[in-house]
């Protein structure tokens, strides 16, 4: 049993964490087979709050035979959209692509082409009195029961995978107590953002957040555009930059300007205080009963953190259950990027 669980959740290891859209040219072998093997579908799934996420599925054509659901949660962006307009990668892994699983993309609240509003590392409710009161866990359950409901020929088995800020919210999902979530893989998960990548231990990381909210944008309404950057830098030599720029506050009135409300949530909170504890879904991680896998690497500046303690909250909280880890010589997302030749930065 052992064995078979970190199979599967090996090949669960991918693709992490990228802002950017996959690339379009050059078709390769892989996305030639998608577009022949797989149907894609794109659906606004209601929450129960009247909410709607916009959500991608890739369908095997193959219907000889009942597929299970792989579910990929993220702020980041389903690229390509449009019915026409293929993934060049479909899964977690290039392994699985020809083992005909459903996989589902969807964008989270008031990112991208869903609706709502988007709420950083979303504090998790616990019970749920109201349908108002909604978190990553009821959203997680509800998109499980339309996908069960309404998407033809799967099996009733779903797992979800995620890595980075997505490995959040796999974490969150895995509190929704939907009986037909069998596993999950959050990989180099944000699960403190004060002690990940915002501030590691109090330590402001400068070079991350002035870079990541630059892009990393709130949307006014649902949209598939990538608004442009802020700013550029004025000097490719980053000592430099920082140099010249000075003290923290600096950067509104030079760079940001008031344009961020994401950036300012750090800035604002510079100690660990009410903000971040609601945020912290570290204590919350019991009551799971299904299989997890965390997977890290030990070179991971953003979010190593972030890989322990998750799996440790999940280990201490929920004695029993099948719950395991994965690190080795990877940076942030480096075991689902190149080839494996590297060692961090070094060339194998």
């Amino acid at each position: 049993m052992l064995n078979r669980l970190l199979t599967l959740f090996w090949l669960l290891a991918g693709p992490g964490y990228a802002q950017q859209p996959p690339s379009l040219s050059k078709p390769t072998e892989d996305s030639l087979y998608i577009r022949s093997f797989y149907r894609k579908l794109e659906v606004m799934v209601p929450m129960r709050d009247g909410t709607k996420l916009f959500t991608q599925i890739y369908a095997p054509k193959d219907t000889s035979t009942k597929h299970p659901i792989l579910l990929w949660r993220t702020p980041y962006g389903c690229q390509p959209y449009g019915p026409g307009q293929f993934r060049r990668k479909v899964g977690p892994n290039p392994f699985m692509l020809r083992d005909n699983y459903i996989v589902v993309y969807q964008d989270v609240r008031g990112r991208w082409a869903s609706e709502g509003t988007f709420v950083q590392m979303t504090p998790h409710l616990g019970q749920k009195k109201t349908k108002i009161e909604v978190d990553e866990a009821s959203d997680t359950y509800d998109t499980i029961g339309w996908l069960l409901k309404n998407l033809p020929g799967h099996n009733g088995r779903v797992g979800q995978w995620g890595s980075s800020y997505p490995g959040f919210f796999t974490s969150a999902g895995s509190l929704s107590g939907h009986p037909a979530l069998v596993a999950s893989s959050p990989q180099a998960p944000v699960s403190n953002l004060w002690r990940d990548d915002a501030f590691h231990n109090g330590a402001f990381m400068l070079a991350a957040n002035f870079w990541f909210y630059r892009t990393f944008l709130p949307a006014t309404k649902p949209t598939v555009v990538n608004p442009p950057a802020l700013f550029e830098a004025d000097n490719a030599d980053g000592y430099r930059f920082y140099l010249k720029l000075g003290p923290i506050a600096n950067s509104e009135l030079a760079f940001y300007r008031n344009r961020n409300p994401y950036y300012h949530e750090n800035v604002d909170h510079p100690t660990y205080d009410a903000h971040w504890q609601r945020r912290n879904i570290l204590p919350h991680l019991h009551g799971i009963k299904h299989a997890v896998l965390v997977v890290g690497g030990w070179f991971d500046a953003e979010d190593l953190y972030g890989t322990f303690n998750t799996y440790q909250a999940i280990e201490r909280q929920n004695p029993g259950i099948q719950n395991r880890i994965v690190v080795g010589p990877w940076v942030h997302g480096g075991w689902i990027r190149p080839s494996g030749q590297t060692l961090a930065e070094c060339e194998g």
